[in-house]
């Protein structure tokens, strides 16, 4: 029971729809490597035709949708597998022995074993023909959880063409798991070697992209730390500097009351723009951190729980969208704050009416808050109201 809780507490992380929140029902998987439910992506494109181009839902990376639908996108066999798996592990329902019900026995006892070679779950009775059999005795396992979930995962190392024929080989020419039939009849001059081999080899690349992607996600808290504490800082001094400009104004008294009310609504104005620049950063920083940890949690259970064929099935896209990660998802040079002072007028010079009397704001943008402020705008507008 506790084994099965904590199967189901890792597997639903990583098995929950992004637009339904919801267990993955049907998930295809995107060229950005972010799965769905079919019907939600459906969803999430019914104002678009076929063949025209969408944003990820999570990553906003676009592609461009098949010519026959979504339907077209690969189904994801490791999320399917992964969720039959967690509910096979807690399943409590008993299970009969298959022969006596084909008998029909009056009293069919429940199954306690499973003979691979026939498929068959079988009582201890019907069990002992299969394990003395004249040909050779048959694989008779007992039958639980780890079994079924096992079964479950070994589901999509079949062959679509030959549904008898296990995947035993890996196309390197065609990057796709190929049954000996499809490798005498369509691959055989291509290079083409052992499935789990092949997946060994993939696993160890997948290592290195995992150390890889640990070290990006580091830069990335790094630079959002360095981000907040930058914008602390510029708040800070913006109060500090609210707290000298209403101890000018309440010298000067009441007739400069509209230079005062006009001079923090003018570091309002600072403050809002450096704050929406601080923001829009984090914001950029926080989605290139999304991926990489959603890439980096999918990887993990990939090469923890997938079987050889999905981890060679997943490679190409793996591999693709790992490389794209490293070289899109780059933390860029240390946010800096816009710079500004606050310079108190002479009270001697309060009834110079073309001058503020409490004083003026000295606003000194740095490279990178300017940049980032007319990319704020930009967004800003590409959104709407």
């Amino acid at each position: 029971m506790a084994e099965g809780s904590d199967l189901k507490w890792r597997v639903t992380e990583i098995a929950t729809c992004p637009i339904c929140l919801e267990d993955f029902k049907n998930p295809r998987m995107l060229p950005c490597v972010h799965s769905f439910c079919l019907e939600c992506l459906q969803g999430h494109c019914k104002d678009k035709m076929n063949g025209d181009h969408v944003a990820c839902p999570v990553c906003r990376k676009e592609l461009q949708i098949p010519d026959s639908g979504l339907v077209d996108l690969p189904l994801n066999f490791f999320l399917q597998n992964l969720i039959d798996a967690r509910d096979a592990s807690t399943q409590k329902t008993e299970v009969l022995c298959e022969v006596c019900e084909l008998e029909n026995a009056e009293e069919i006892p429940p199954a306690t074993l499973y003979c691979v070679d026939c498929n068959q779950k079988l009582c201890e009775a019907c069990s002992r023909p299969h394990k003395r059999w004249r040909g050779g005795a048959h694989h008779v396992r007992a039958l639980g959880a780890e079994l079924s979930a096992e079964l479950i995962q070994q589901r999509a190392s079949y062959c679509d063409q030959h549904k008898d024929e296990r995947l035993k080989l890996y196309c390197h020419d065609c990057s796709i798991n190929v049954c000996l039939m499809c490798f005498a009849v369509d691959h055989a001059g291509h290079k083409c070697a052992d499935v789990g081999q092949v997946a060994d080899e993939f696993t160890k690349l997948f290592d290195s992209y995992t150390a890889s992607i640990s070290s990006r996600i580091d830069d990335f808290h790094a630079a959002i730390k360095q981000v907040d504490a930058e914008n602390t800082r510029f708040e800070s001094a913006v109060h500090e500097s609210g707290i000298t400009i209403q101890q000018t104004g309440k010298m000067i008294h009441e007739i400069t009351k509209r230079h005062v009310d006009r001079l923090l609504n003018e570091l309002q104005a600072v403050k809002s723009d450096g704050s929406k620049a601080a923001r829009s950063r984090s914001d950029e920083l926080s989605l290139f951190l999304t991926s990489l940890e959603s890439f980096k949690i999918y990887l993990a259970e990939l090469i923890a729980k997938g079987s050889p064929c999905d981890v060679t099935r997943a490679a190409k896209a793996m591999c693709s969208r790992a490389s794209e990660l490293l070289q899109t998802c780059v933390v860029p040079s240390e946010y800096e704050s816009p710079q500004f002072s606050f310079t108190p007028t002479n009270v001697d010079k309060m009834t110079n009416e073309g001058q503020n009397v409490v004083g003026h704001i000295n606003l000194q943008a740095s490279a990178t808050y300017k940049g980032m402020l007319m990319l704020y705008i930009c967004w800003a507008h590409s959104v709407g109201p």
